[in-house]
């Protein structure tokens, strides 16, 4: 079995506070991308991962974590597969890739045990493993509140054509959110002018775009600010948009012309970056 796991970005994200059990309240727009990770599974005696990337081995791996919490849920310990993780999103960048990991995981080892465990349970399950895993189980468009796990389904969207800059450090998001507390707003935003923009495609998008966790980002890390006012400021970008906690940046272009010519320019400038676009809907499958 085979399957998709797709990055993210969110359009929106607002934290209008934070709750009394320490994590922040989130209102956020998810959008899926076409950038994705592979993950082929096969029946086994043991469970196994296999990656390319030895730092990320170990059970740690939000996708060893998905896999044991789905054989906790369905009582049965014994049941083993072997799971190839081949990654394409980059780790630490703010593009859920994990989080995306453990719930194709999640969806596909439900299907080759034959354990039929409906929807809502593997939603409780990931919830359990991050705030975000909630959201890949079924990708697309969708709004998130509290940390990020009570999901609305959005309307499908005309795709937008994005470009990622990928800088060659990451932002821990736990440093980020401690950073957060001064820029904590009064009166928070609202997703509803970003949600309402979606079917105008970019040009109506472009200044929706929002994230509360931009500013706490590059006071943290200058050059990731300086990285940001380049890329704003060049041809074809609409606008910008930090990915989550970072430190991944996000170009917004008209036409999917626009943005290969900008992922061209930025390459030329010895800067990592590649073109990709939103998704209304999630393959789990292919």
């Amino acid at each position: 079995m085979e399957l998709r796991a797709p990055a993210k970005t969110n359009l929106f994200l607002e934290v209008p506070r934070k709750r009394p059990d320490g994590f922040h309240e989130l209102d956020t727009v998810f959008a899926a991308l076409e950038l994705a990770d592979r993950l082929v599974l096969e029946p086994a005696a043991e469970l196994s991962l296999v990656v390319e990337d030895p730092s990320l081995a170990g059970p740690d791996n939000l996708v060893l974590r998905a896999a044991e919490a789905l054989r906790r849920a369905a009582g049965q310990p014994e049941l083993g597969a072997r799971i190839e993780l081949h990654k394409q999103i980059p780790a630490g960048g703010g593009l859920g890739g994990g989080s995306s990991d453990a719930a194709a995981t999640l969806r596909g080892l439900n299907e080759l045990w034959g354990l039929g465990l409906p929807s809502e349970r593997l939603a409780e399950l990931a919830a359990e493993l991050g705030s975000d895993v909630a959201f890949f189980l079924r990708g697309g468009l969708q709004r998130g509140r509290g940390r990020g796990e009570l999901l609305e389904p959005l309307p499908p969207a005309p795709a937008l054509d994005l470009v990622l800059l990928f800088p060659p450090f990451g932002c821990p998001t736990g440093e980020v959110y401690r950073a957060l507390a001064p820029h904590l707003p009064r009166a928070p935003r609202g997703a509803e002018g970003l949600i309402e923009a979606l079917p105008g495609g970019a040009e109506a998008v472009a200044g929706e775009l929002f994230n509360r966790l931009a500013l706490p980002a590059y006071e943290c890390f200058p050059q990731l600010a300086e990285l940001e006012r380049d890329l704003s400021s060049r041809a074809g970008c609409l606008a910008t948009l930090l990915s989550g906690s970072g430190s991944t940046l996000v170009a917004l272009c008209a036409d999917a012309a626009a943005a290969s010519e900008l992922a061209e320019a930025l390459t030329r400038a010895g800067q990592r970056a590649l073109v990709t676009r939103t998704v209304s809907s999630s393959a789990a499958t292919t």
